[in-house]
């Protein structure tokens, strides 16, 4: 059957927020910004800007309240609950949805109950972001395995370590994507194996949910996911709402956080919980993060989101191709082989002899190109594809403890959304290849905390709120 394309094919820019504000650059110049820094956050997209301006008229508390604003509020909040199911495929039987602050959130959510009701060890990888390892780490306690040479996700090392854990891991924690260096895990997979060996599977999604289908699958399928969390702020909705999709079975006895809205009743003597999902969405909750994910969810459907991940994947392929070919440059996680496993649009690298701060200073300040330079909250995967021992991250870890900053480690990411364009790919090639030549155009200065900035400092900004004001239209 021939595939119908969306009728926004190829228009997707005009759809999102503030993706052509102008910049200054060094010598007073302004151009046209180019924000490569997706897997940090996202703009929203415009009708999701729009319809949290338009919701803010109909605001009112939710569930409880029975004026008109707040039973119009009350649907709306419910709406995005069922657009958030439908979109990850949830079975309403088993699972249920429940609307968080966002990724973090939920996964101290899952280790705050996992080590109450379980107790037992959380099996996790050296790919997983600081979120998705200091919650197990710092409660029930985890066990790490180790990745191939270039930072793929190792299925025997998880299938050896589970099967040595004998019953002794509860769960399997990993990153649906790394925001490091793309690559996809193969979380069926690895929810087959975790369930064979009698442990649940927690995903976190924040990097893979706005680039990739998830289906989480009936409970009935041995890979079926278990957990699944994500933020809306990288979903095309910062408005400070994220998605927890957890087994209802798992809330047994009091919910993590408590207060209004998680009661049936309460006595001087006893406490009768609230169904869910009201027992885990305690206070009053972010009604308005929570429609402007499901409005992003919406939107996405609608302007063709499986011809966005396809544009978001050629462009990746070709940002690797073309840092590959610029003499000086490494790509972490080395270049993508014919069959490889998927890989998002996104490429963290280095530069011969240039820090990666400075790298990701002279892009903002002499090209207006918009990068995340740093470890990208995942020190242990940094380190690994850096191909550091134990031995030297200890003398940096001495280092950094000591208040020197200056040594720390990292790479320079470029992260890509629908939006962006190949014209701003060429721009990104041509500046990474001058600045990998020496050639900058300006004098720049490392801080103590390690980061630089222009000798003389940025360029002077308005003061953000008076900014905000005339974006707004007020005088």
């Amino acid at each position: 059957m021939r595939r119908v394309p969306s009728p926004h094919f190829g228009h997707w820019r005009e759809h999102f927020a503030g993706v052509d504000l102008p910049v200054p650059i060094a010598g007073g110049a302004t151009v046209t910004g180019v924000n490569f820094d997706n897997a940090a956050s996202t703009p929203p997209l415009k009708r999701v800007r729009d319809a949290v301006n338009g919701f803010s008229d109909v605001y009112s508390s939710v569930h409880r309240g029975t004026g008109y604003k707040s039973r119009l509020a009350t649907e709306a909040y419910e709406q995005a609950r069922e657009l958030v199911a439908r979109f990850l495929s949830v079975d309403p039987q088993s699972q249920v949805v429940i609307f968080v602050k966002g990724t973090t959130d939920a996964l101290n959510r899952i280790a705050a109950g996992q080590s109450r009701l379980d107790g037992r060890q959380v099996l996790v990888t050296e790919m997983e972001h600081h979120a998705d390892l200091l919650p197990w780490r710092h409660r029930s306690g985890h066990v790490m395995v180790g990745l191939s040479p270039d930072g793929h996700i190792d299925l025997a090392a998880i299938e050896h370590a589970l099967t040595e854990g004998k019953g002794t891991i509860g769960l399997v924690a990993v990153c649906g994507a790394s925001n490091v260096t793309g690559f996809v895990s193969p979380i069926h997979e690895i929810a087959e194996l975790a369930h064979r060996h009698g442990a649940l599977v927690s995903i976190d999604a924040a990097q893979l949910a706005p680039h990739h289908r998830i289906d989480i699958g009936p409970a009935s399928d041995p890979g079926h996911l278990d957990f699944v969390s994500l933020s809306g702020h990288k979903m095309y909705a910062p408005y400070g709402a994220g998605v927890l999709v957890a087994p209802r079975d798992f809330f047994a006895g009091a919910p993590e956080v408590m207060g209004g809205g998680a009661i049936s009743i309460v006595t001087w003597d006893d406490t009768v919980w609230a169904d869910l999902p009201d027992r885990e969405e305690a206070g009053s909750p972010n009604v308005i993060g929570a429609v402007a994910l499901g409005v992003a969810i919406e939107t996405l459907l609608e302007l063709g989101f499986d011809e966005m991940l396809r544009h978001e994947v050629e462009l990746g392929q070709a940002l690797h191709s073309r840092l590959r070919g610029i003499p000086g440059v490494g790509v972490l996680g080395g270049a993508e082989a014919p069959g490889a496993a998927p890989r998002l649009g996104l490429a963290s690298f280095v530069v011969d002899g240039l820090h990666h701060g400075l790298v990701a200073a002279a892009l903002s300040h002499e090209w207006g190109i918009a990068v995340r330079n740093g470890c990208f909250c995942a020190n242990p995967y940094v380190f690994h594809l850096l191909h550091m021992d134990r031995r030297e991250v200890e003398a940096v870890e001495g280092e950094v403890t000591s208040g020197h900053r200056k040594a720390l480690p990292g790479a320079v990411r470029a992260s890509l959304a629908p939006y962006n364009t190949a014209l701003e790919l060429d721009r990104f090639v041509e500046a990474i290849t001058q600045i990998a030549r020496g050639r900058l155009k300006a004098t720049y200065e490392q801080a103590a905390d390690g980061t630089f900035s222009p000798a003389g400092g940025w360029p002077r900004i308005a003061s953000p709120l008076n900014t905000l004001v005339k974006i707004g239209g007020h005088k």
